[in-house]
């Protein structure tokens, strides 16, 4: 019997199934996953095997990271016609996998659940996280497709394209097209659903110009910041509280007051 076959009866039995994830460390053969009734049965396993990972002796977590990666890949080989519990599962074994460093796996994985996930939350989230990934293995225009297919899906939400937009722009700015990039970033600093993203595309975009020499125009985007955060800043509330830290610790305040330092001699 398997190892998820194991949980899901101690589980029944009312055993801890952190149990299972102990003995998912050990090094044996990882057996196939067996069938359960229905693809939401299939996940909730998984699932289960997964929230007991956080109790997982350390020196086993990494093995059974992978054997509870495994029990997700079980609900897209049981119930392949099942689009949302696959793209749910695919999803999650792809965060599995990027935790475990099998990078180029996981890649596959967000985009089985992009692929498959229409019409629910994890085709929007599956997208950011693979334009994350491509960004990070240096495939920058593969990370840019992935953002623009945010922006463009009606189903994100306004945060998630504004997470996409601002990592868009800095995608152009690495590809040497800062024109773009400032279009973005001027977007997201006016037009921004959070104040904390609006705070940080104008701080990118204050230190792009910084970047380029040009001192003025970088300080005429931090002062343009702080005069359109201005209502948000004070507000007494705990977003007022986070907006004022993140006024006081852009980055390109103290990255300008160095040039103007170094300019003056």
């Amino acid at each position: 019997m398997g190892l998820q076959a194991h949980a899901r009866e101690r589980a029944t039995d009312g055993a801890d199934p952190r149990i299972e994830v102990e003995r998912a460390a050990r090094p044996e053969r990882v057996e196939r996953v067996e069938r359960r009734e229905s693809a939401r049965a299939q996940l909730e396993q998984a699932d289960l095997l997964r929230r007991a990972l956080r109790s997982a002796p350390e020196a086993g977590r990494a093995a059974a990271r992978l054997r509870v990666a495994e029990a997700y890949r079980a609900v897209r080989e049981h119930f392949p016609g099942d689009a949302a519990a696959c793209a749910e599962a695919a999803f999650r074994r792809a965060e599995l996998l990027r935790q475990a460093a099998e990078l180029e796996t996981a890649r596959a994985e967000y985009a089985i659940a992009r692929e498959r996930g229409a019409g629910t939350p994890w085709r929007v989230r599956a997208a950011l996280e693979l334009g994350h990934l491509e960004r990070r293995a240096g495939r920058r225009p593969q990370a840019l497709g992935a953002y623009e297919a945010v922006i463009a899906d009606a189903a994100a939400s306004p945060g998630q394209r504004d997470e996409a937009a601002l990592a868009s722009a800095r995608v152009l700015a690495e590809l040497g097209r800062s024109a773009d990039a400032i279009r973005v970033w001027s977007r997201v600093a006016d037009h921004g659903d959070d104040p904390l993203d609006r705070i940080r595309a104008h701080d990118a975009w204050a230190g792009e110009l910084l970047e380029r020499g040009d001192l003025e125009g970088s300080a005429g985007v931090l002062a343009r910041c702080r005069e359109a955060l201005a209502d948000a800043a004070q507000e007494e509330s705990r977003l007022g509280e986070r907006v004022r830290a993140a006024l006081a610790s852009m980055r390109t305040i103290e990255e300008l007051a160095r040039a103007v330092a170094k300019r003056r001699g």
